[in-house]
């Protein structure tokens, strides 16, 4: 794994550039990055395909086992006050010339 950073620079300056590594059996480099003020970490996957992909995915320990986070998780995407449409992710969805688009909630974290 590659740990100078005078060969990197970083993409924003927001962000400090960590380490590059490159997985042959999949033809892709991994660059990781840390957002300097939240310490959040960005990962990019450099690879020749034409899909192009992201995923944003928060940590969200649950206190009990009630399903909150996913609950929270629909509810986000229905739409509020200050944001009428009823559902605006299957509104892009059906805007977009995506291949894959959806939310995720899982035991401690939800993307």
């Amino acid at each position: 794994m590659n740990t100078s950073t005078s060969e990197h620079g970083s993409p924003h300056p927001a962000f400090q550039w960590l380490r590059s590594e490159t997985i042959a059996s999949l033809n892709v480099t991994v660059e990781e990055y840390r957002h300097k003020t939240t310490g959040a970490l960005h990962y990019h996957i450099a690879a020749q395909n034409p899909e192009n992909v992201f995923l944003v995915a928060l940590r969200t320990a649950p206190m009990d086992s009630t399903g909150v986070a996913h609950i929270l998780e629909h509810t986000a995407l229905c739409g509020s006050e200050h944001y009428p449409v009823r559902d605006p992710f299957f509104m892009m969805i059906r805007r977009s010339l995506n291949t894959f688009m959806n939310a995720f909630t899982s035991s401690d974290w939800t993307a």
